[in-house]
C-alpha cells in the first residue's frame, strides 16, 4: 500500500507554508509579548502557559523539521520560535 504524500512531514515544509506558519507564530508571540507590557498577573500567567505550550510545540517542529531533510528555512523559523517562546515563557511566569 503506498503512502500518501498528505501523511508525510516534509511536504509541509514548503517555503510558503512555512512563513504562514512563522507569521502565525509571530502573532502569537507578539500577543503574549503585549500581556507581559500590560497585562494583570492573571493575564501574564496565562500567556506564560500559551508561551510554554508554544515551546513545546515548536522544539517539536524542529526536531521533525531535522529530521525530514533539514530545510534551512524551517530549521531557522522553529529554532527561532523556541528561544523566542522560553524567553517570553519566563518573563510572562516569573
Amino acid at each position: 500500500m503506498p503512502t500518501r504524500s498528505a501523511l508525510r512531514p516534509e511536504n509541509a515544509l514548503t517555503p510558503r507554508l512555512v512563513r504562514r506558519e512563522a507569521i502565525q507564530l509571530g502573532a502569537v508571540a507578539l500577543l503574549t509579548l503585549v500581556a507581559l507590557a500590560v497585562g494583570p498577573h492573571g493575564l501574564r500567567v496565562a500567556a506564560g502557559a500559551v508561551d510554554v505550550i508554544g515551546a513545546l510545540l515548536t522544539a517539536v517542529a524542529l526536531i521533525v523539521a531535522a529530521r525530514s531533510g533539514g530545510r534551512r528555512t524551517a530549521l531557522g523559523v522553529y529554532a527561532v520560535a523556541v528561544a523566542v517562546f522560553v524567553l517570553l515563557a519566563a518573563l510572562n511566569l516569573r
